[in-house]
């Protein structure tokens, strides 16, 4: 339960101030390269962090480790108090970077340790359900701080600060207490599992699935206005629609995972991502898009838990499986809007969601003749 409450208010409270920043960047006068590289760095940051908190957290427990990421996310946004520059305010979203790329993949290693095999399918959905809730609630209260104080100031940096806080308490009342790896321990869990024959395809399929998610967090707004002349509370909702749809769903996608064929479920959901994604830059009516966009939420909802579990399931080092689980799913969202940028300008936005997802595609190939070779054997 102290994960799951961190997981959840650490990512409302980030996600409440990262919408903040952007959304009031022009009238506090934050410059687009000094944005850009705000978000940037955020990015960044949670890419390098992911596999060296996963490695920490095999060698010193994950429990302190989380403890110190969340007391110092707690205290990161008091910087603009004592530096009131706008420069501050972006030096505090690569703060929280930093401690958002401690949190996620050394919860989701402690997850991984705590559960038995065959519940990890349906803990890992809880999990996911906790995360996604925050994605939708977050930039709403960001909003309505936004609305309320009528610029960037107090009111929006107490939610990141309050996020922070309420995780650390979450994680104090804890009364378990990690103590270090001994030296067999660590013998039995060192190195990752490079020689199991399902570890190097899911990681890839992991990043066509980020890169194609990355893409609909950037561009979506785009094509929806560009298609359809949408913008204000219908594209708000279109926007939400694949959350929504991965909340609605998990509780029957986590209950498969522990039930049937995880590396199946995976290569199904990632698959039909992709061909919704590319659906989505198709010359379509609103109904067909609006039910293309639930749908790429409804295959994330089936292969997150079942991805989650898989890379679970490889082996002794949890925390270093997780923490390259998670940078590899970083590096798709760090490439997925170059790939779609880049087919954009050469073409057009249709071209962006199109190209995205062959490349998803093309990255579940490993998966597919794995599961091939494995249907052989058997």
């Amino acid at each position: 339960m102290a994960v799951l409450a961190t997981a959840f208010f650490s990512t409302f409270g980030v996600g409440a101030y990262t919408f903040s920043l952007s959304l009031s960047a022009d009238s506090i006068g934050l410059s687009a390269s000094w944005l850009g590289l705000a978000f940037s760095g955020y990015f960044l940051a949670r890419l390098v962090l992911a596999p060296l908190a996963g490695c920490s957290a095999d060698y010193f427990g994950p429990i302190p480790l989380l403890r110190w990421a969340c007391g110092i996310g707690t205290a990161v946004p008091c910087l603009y108090h004592f530096f009131p520059m706008v420069e501050s305010l972006g030096l505090i979203q690569i703060c929280l970077g930093f401690c958002a790329g401690i949190v996620k993949p050394v919860s989701m290693s402690l997850l991984g340790q705590c559960t038995r095999q065959k519940e990890r399918g349906r803990l890992f959905a809880l999990y996911n359900t906790c995360l996604y809730s925050a994605f939708i609630i977050g930039p709403i209260v960001g909003g309505a701080g936004i609305g309320f104080q009528g610029k960037l100031g107090f009111v929006s940096l107490i939610w990141p600060a309050l996020g922070m806080g309420l995780s650390f308490v979450a994680l104090l009342m804890n009364s378990s207490e990690d103590a270090p790896a001994s030296k067999e321990k660590q013998k039995e869990t060192e190195g990752l599992p490079w020689r199991k024959a399902g570890f190097l395809p899911l990681l890839l399929a992991v990043l066509g699935r980020t890169a194609g998610a990355s893409v609909v967090i950037t561009f979506l707004p785009r094509l929806i206005s560009e298609h359809f002349g949408l913008s204000g509370y219908l594209a708000g909702f279109l926007f939400a629609l694949p959350n929504l749809a991965i909340i609605l769903a998990m509780p029957a996608t986590g209950r498969w995972a522990d039930s049937r064929d995880r590396a199946g479920l995976t290569f199904l959901g990632m698959g039909f991502c992709a061909a919704c994604l590319f659906g989505l830059g198709q010359p379509v009516p609103l109904w067909i898009f609006c039910l293309l966009v639930a749908g790429m939420g409804f295959g994330s909802a089936l292969s997150l838990p079942a991805s989650m579990s898989l890379a679970a399931d490889m082996g002794g080092a949890k925390g270093r499986v997780m923490g390259v689980f998670l940078g590899v799913s970083n590096l798709g969202f760090v490439l997925g809007p170059g790939i779609a940028g880049f087919a954009a300008e050469a073409g057009g936005m249709a071209d962006a969601f199109e190209l995205t997802a062959l490349f998803g595609g093309l990255c579940l190939l490993p998966t597919l003749i794995s599961m091939s070779k494995r249907l052989y054997a058997d």
